[in-house]
């Protein structure tokens, strides 16, 4: 049995979810014969980068694709059923050379898998398309021996370049390619494509589990698919939301609420009292600490710029809980400073050897920073003073030990007896 992600893998420009800005821009290019030598397609791993290359190669070698291009009808291309398309889909169509550059670095892998080609004419049809995956791994041998192809490549020769760090690649390769940003998939589309499998294939599914996967694959399709996979093994053909929540560490957001309230109070006990139960229901502090930054995320956005809007993706009720929780705190500096210190504890806790503790750590220093010697939790200490002061709460007199430990006088009294 195939994975879903694969078999589910989109075969042609309609299949597509979330990147419509790209699908739109290259069928214009491939019905109005504009196309670029080469294209460099970036983003997060699991957006469809490959994927779309392949489509595009299909758009160029479709059996239909001349016919298509002569009537300037673009909708029909590729089909996705012709021979020539399902060679490409299954990796064996002459005229689509696919290379991974995570394993085939060097410049001497370029030379035979490229350059000794690319002069070569198409064997069936009237592109030649090279896709070359995570290419930002190439060394600089390697890149130096494909520039000069890529400044004078043969009519007939498209190169796809796939990346997921787009900064490691050199200028001079950049400045020759034409550039598509894959985005993160909102979750609204990755749900509607879940549920859509989840018909397909006979899945029983509640909707608030499907929400916790695309919550939860960070906007990667590929994620998403083979957590739905493994969610139905699980289950037996069933996605409850009490497995997606054991699966995937989920919390929900009545307790990340909580937590953000005690943090609001100050309550180092309730805190710690909450990264206990955590503890005991076996839950990973690491994913509960990145969901806890993503809440108070959006509790910051309450606070700064108010709910209306389409800022957030929960409920009326989920969204009104999120007001009240941002006005448990005293300003958005605070709630600034506490996604800073938690999102510090969380790339902590990759390498820690005690994640609870680090989490502790974190707490206290959010609840009470006068234990804290950054500057972030002076400047908090002087809001709460200033605070005070502005209410016309007095401040308590010291007394002679205070005022002698201020001064000194104590230690020099000392000295002289």
């Amino acid at each position: 049995m195939e994975s879903l992600y694969r078999t589910y893998r989109p075969l042609t420009f309609e299949s597509v979810v979330g990147q419509q800005h790209i699908v739109s821009t290259l069928r214009h290019a491939v019905t109005e014969g504009r196309l670029s030598h080469a294209y460099l397609f970036c983003g997060p791993r699991g957006t469809g980068k490959t994927t779309m290359a392949r489509i595009l190669a299909k758009a160029l070698l479709c059996e239909h694709a001349e016919a298509a291009r002569a009537e300037g009808a673009s909708g029909c291309m590729p089909d996705g059923s012709c021979p020539e398309c399902e060679a490409i889909a299954e990796g064996t169509h002459p005229d689509v050379y696919e290379l991974d550059a995570a394993s085939r670095t060097g410049v001497d892998n370029v030379r035979e898998e490229i350059i000794s080609s690319v002069s070569f004419a198409p064997v069936r049809g009237a592109y030649k398309v090279y896709i070359i995956d995570e290419v930002h791994m190439l060394t600089t041998a390697a890149f130096n021996a494909l520039l000069k192809t890529l400044e004078e490549p043969p009519s007939h020769v498209v190169f796809v370049l796939c990346t997921t760090d787009p900064q490691k690649i050199p200028e001079t390769i950049l400045s020759r390619c034409q550039r598509f940003d894959f985005h993160r998939i909102s979750n609204e589309d990755i749900v509607g494509r879940l549920r859509y499998i989840c018909g397909q294939e006979g899945f029983e599914a509640d909707d608030e589990a499907l929400e916790i996967v695309a919550r939860h694959a960070r906007g990667g399709m590929r994620d998403a698919l083979s957590t739905l996979e493994q969610l139905s093994v699980f289950g037996d053909g069933r996605v409850r939301v009490a497995d997606a929540r054991a699966l995937l560490g989920e919390v929900s957001s009545t307790v990340l609420g909580e937590f953000a309230r005690a943090i609001a109070a100050r309550d180092v006990v309730a805190l710690f009292g909450m990264v206990r139960r955590q503890v005991d229901e076996g839950n990973d502090l690491m994913e509960f600490t990145r969901d806890l930054v993503a809440h108070v995320r959006d509790v910051y956005t309450a606070r700064v710029a108010g709910t209306q809007g389409e800022l957030f993706d929960g409920t009326p009720d989920e969204v009104a809980a999120l007001a009240d929780e941002a006005a448990a705190f005293e300003g958005a500096d605070r709630l600034a400073r506490v996604l800073t210190v938690l999102d510090d504890a969380a790339i902590e806790m990759r390498t820690a050897a005690d994640a609870r503790l680090v989490l502790e750590i974190a707490c206290t220093r959010l609840a009470r920073p006068e234990s804290d010697l950054t500057l972030e939790a002076l400047a908090e200490r002087l809001d709460r003073i200033e605070a005070q002061l502005a209410a016309g709460v007095p401040s308590a007199p010291l007394d002679a030990a205070g005022v002698a430990a201020l001064t000194g006088a104590g230690r020099v009294a000392g000295r002289g007896a």
